[in-house]
């Protein structure tokens, strides 16, 4: 059973009761690289990191033993929108635990030593991503996209910035983002909405205040159409297309995540069968969907042979032509609702997944997620409603971007 309760000062609680006998929590924060400026661009990343490094009450090793002992599975995570702390546990662990990573979040101390000995390690993560060229690809698809801001930017951010954070912007960050009315907490599981209001009365709400922020940033949401290039001496060439869809919150939204597992949701969608079953011109190609907000895009991802990715790159072209002329089948689009059908029915049956998704869905939408709304509007998608969701895919509305050794602009 699923039930919400909103405190006075804005903090919203979900509670998804049931159908479990772990408990699983999320305290999420409504702010990413969304929300930075070019100068502190990748500090929601570093944040998330330091309030594993010590607070008022535990060390940093303290906070990983305890959950660990507990037998809990915990991480965070930073995205576009949102900062997301999580923990699956034993109900028996469930309120040292929820203390734990509760003090962690809202208490953290930030200590010099420590941010610096975590700035490097950091650093590294972003050496990492650099060596995972299909990251690279995403990162500078996205700029060709949105451009330099808001959603063109980084999660990780550059390491010039990471090695530059002070406290004193830590805390100011802090104080315009992990605030009440920007804080959803949610449990699924073997809870009850009492016991989980008890859990956030005592260890969350002595800690956070409400806002005095009334500024909203606003940042451009449509195509740029800029093609970006970036020379890597690696094997194989990475490109990507990117075209304007829909936002998160569309309520037709549904009938462009049909419309992009027809074109290459999986082995047996239509690119998959052309560009690597036919031509042999990729081990790895797909489309997906990045939605946010106040906008969204539909990309198409192919890593291919550095002398290939002119040829792929018309392929995909001339798939998506081809698609727009002649449409796709009924046959192929009662496959993907089918597929969109049974991964909403397997997500309800993972406590850790609910908890996280029904606090971002809050955060971007300002609602409960409903589910049975959700598989009747997957049901409702109609074979003419997704060919004319696919005849939006404009080329003159595209941004590219390629990633290899001494490779040019698609366009």
């Amino acid at each position: 059973m699923l039930k919400h309760k909103k405190y006075s000062n804005g903090l919203n609680l979900i509670v998804c009761e049931g159908g479990a006998i772990s408990c699983s929590f999320s305290i999420m924060i409504g702010t990413g690289s969304v929300n930075e400026t070019a100068k502190n661009n990748g500090i929601s990343h570093y944040i998330e990191h330091m309030n594993f490094k010590g607070n008022r009450t535990y060390s940093s090793y303290d906070i990983s033993d305890i959950m660990e002992s507990s037998g809990a599975n915990f991480n965070a995570y930073t995205a576009v929108e949102t900062t997301c702390f999580y923990a699956q546990t034993i109900v028996d662990s469930l309120e040292k635990t929820f203390s734990v990573l509760s003090e962690a979040v809202f208490n953290s101390l930030y200590l010099d030593e420590e941010a610096e000995k975590e700035k490097g390690v950091i650093i590294e993560e972003i050496n990492m991503s650099e060596d995972s060229p299909d990251d690279v690809c995403y990162d500078l698809l996205m700029k060709a996209f949105y451009g330099d801001d808001g959603y063109g930017r980084t999660i990780l951010g550059p390491a010039e910035n990471v090695s530059s954070f002070t406290k004193a912007e830590v805390l100011d960050y802090l104080k315009d983002y992990y605030v009440a009315e920007n804080i959803v907490v949610s449990f699924a599981g073997n809870i009850t909405l009492e016991r989980a209001d008890e859990l956030v009365q005592k260890y969350v709400m002595p800690s956070i205040k409400s806002s005095n922020k009334t500024e909203t940033p606003v940042h451009n949401t449509k195509c740029l159409c800029k093609n970006l290039v970036k020379n890597k001496d690696i094997e194989q060439a990475h490109i990507a297309l990117a075209f304007p869809t829909r936002a998160y919150g569309d309520e037709d939204k549904v009938i462009s995540e049909v419309a992009c597992g027809v074109l290459g949701g999986g082995m047996s969608s239509r690119l998959f069968r052309k560009i690597r079953e036919e031509m042999g011109l990729a081990y790895s190609v797909y489309s997906y969907a990045s939605r946010y907000k106040t906008a969204g895009n539909l990309n198409v991802y192919a890593g291919v042979n550095l002398n290939e990715y002119k040829n792929a790159y018309s392929a995909i072209l001339e798939l998506i032509g081809d698609i727009k002329k002649n449409g796709v089948t009924e046959a192929e689009v009662e496959k993907v609702k089918t597929q969109l059908k049974a991964s909403t029915v397997y997500s309800q049956e993972k406590p850790l997944t609910l908890a996280q998704f029904y606090a971002s869905n809050f955060l971007k939408t300002g609602s409960i997620y409903d589910f049975e709304k959700r598989l009747s509007q997957i049901e409702g998608v109609t074979l003419d409603k997704v060919n004319e969701e696919l005849c939006t895919l404009n080329e003159n509305l595209m941004a590219t971007a390629v990633v290899g050794k001494s490779v040019e602009k698609l366009k």
